[in-house]
């Protein structure tokens, strides 16, 4: 790992993550995040949004420049659209605001990292779908339903949902629809989990009439929520391209996949290979196809918040 001495980083080839901050714990390595925890301080972690890059569950040798600031740009900017009505873990994303943290490691961690609280995680990750696509397609074209929601015959590939449908998933290593009525057990307790439902809603509709406004589809997307003193409030990333799925509004036809704003073109590349069996060691990715998924990042960015990460 990088330690304190060698932090002066270079933004063209990516940030793999990994920093050793004197002192402080790097608990925990996800695909895209480090997360740390302070001396002392079991209440507060500090997640870091790396440049690392996964397809089918595996992580990329190379990273894309600059996507885990894009990551953290459009979630801030998502949360304080909705501070007013929807309370969120997260404190600040100024590293010199993050108590403690040594001074030589604000630059380099600029834009990408996000002092949080730790909130009591409720355990069912919220999917909501406007547009049949995915897994929702691929279950739509083996059962005609959403998994427990009935849907009408004859829609196709990228087809609008006669309404926003929510298709809850297990938190675990690889996640699991369940019907909602799973989900409410798990949640503990009915009005719980429709305050739930309701939040994430009403979150969806305000993003898609915003990204609409912006010629973009904001055709499904995922959200997270947490309990901080009984108050439910928003955890993780937050209508990013890596959360959600968005569309150009004015390249989507029925039937056809449409070009979406996030790392689709690395998993085309991949898909297109025949001796990779989708298992680690990963194969190579020509930096052409990396560059045009960063592209692609810093685009969305610009199309939903008015313009790019720090």
């Amino acid at each position: 790992m990088p330690s304190s001495s060698s932090i002066d980083l270079d933004p063209s080839q990516g940030y793999r993550g990994g920093l050793e901050i004197p002192g402080w714990e790097l608990f925990y390595r996800g695909k895209v995040r480090d997360l740390y925890r302070r001396p002392g301080d079991d209440e507060h972690m500090l997640m870091v949004a790396t440049d690392r890059l996964s397809a089918f569950d595996v992580v990329m040798n190379e990273t894309v420049p600059e996507r885990g600031k894009v990551l953290t740009h459009i979630t801030e900017y998502w949360l304080r659209e909705v501070e007013d009505w929807m309370p969120a873990a997260r404190i600040t994303t100024d590293p010199a605001q993050v108590p403690d943290l040594p001074e030589e490691f604000h630059a380099p961690l600029r834009g990408r990292a996000t002092w949080t609280r730790v909130a009591e995680r409720v355990n069912v990750e919220v999917v909501l779908r406007a547009r049949l696509a995915g897994s929702g397609w691929r279950e739509y074209e083996r059962t005609g339903a959403l998994w427990d929601v009935p849907l009408p015959p004859g829609l196709k590939n990228s087809s609008p949902l006669p309404e926003v449908v929510v298709t809850p998933t297990t938190k675990a290593e690889k996640d699991e629809p369940i019907p909602w009525a799973e989900a409410v057990a798990i949640i503990g307790d009915p009005a719980a989990a429709e305050r739930v439902r309701e939040l994430a809603l009403r979150l969806f509709a305000q993003a898609a009439e915003r990204a609409e406004r912006a010629g973009v589809v904001l055709a499904d997307t995922k959200f997270e929520f947490g309990r901080l003193d009984g108050e439910l409030v928003l955890i993780d990333e937050v209508l990013t391209p890596d959360s959600s799925r968005y569309w150009p509004a004015e390249a989507i036809v029925e039937g056809e996949e449409p070009p979406s704003y996030d790392k689709e073109i690395v998993r085309a590349y991949l898909r297109g290979l025949t001796d990779w069996n989708r298992q680690p060691p990963p194969p190579p990715i020509p930096a052409e196809v990396i560059e045009r998924t960063r592209r692609r990042y810093l685009e969305i960015c610009r199309i939903l918040t008015g313009g790019g990460p720090d």
